[in-house]
């Protein structure tokens, strides 16, 4: 498995590969409606190596202050999460939901 594999997996949600901080990479959605946004990383904060890596998914303000997060097991349990939904839907209500629902990992 190599970053392009994860990368691809991701690409149909509209997640991808940014700079955050120190060189650094992680994986950010942006949707249109709003300047809010949310980062995709490993538990170290920076892009996760493969499929198989914990995730933390993290909303952030529009003003890029931290707002929730909510940790996925792998990111086949996240991908998972977003195959079962419209891909019109909002990503981050859907994680939201996910999280305010209390089974999460």
């Amino acid at each position: 498995m190599n970053a392009n594999t994860l990368l691809e997996a991701y690409e149909p949600f509209e997640l991808y590969e940014t700079e955050i901080e120190d060189g650094c990479t992680a994986l950010i959605y942006e949707p249109v409606e709003n300047e809010a946004y949310a980062l995709v990383t490993d538990i170290d904060g920076t892009l996760p190596m493969d499929l198989e890596q914990e995730i933390i998914f993290a909303a952030y303000t529009a003003d890029g202050a931290f707002a929730w997060s909510v940790g996925f097991e792998n990111s086949h349990q996240f991908l998972e999460l977003l195959n079962n939904h419209p891909k019109s839907d909002n990503l981050v209500d859907i994680v939201k939901s996910y999280r305010d629902s209390g089974e999460y990992y």
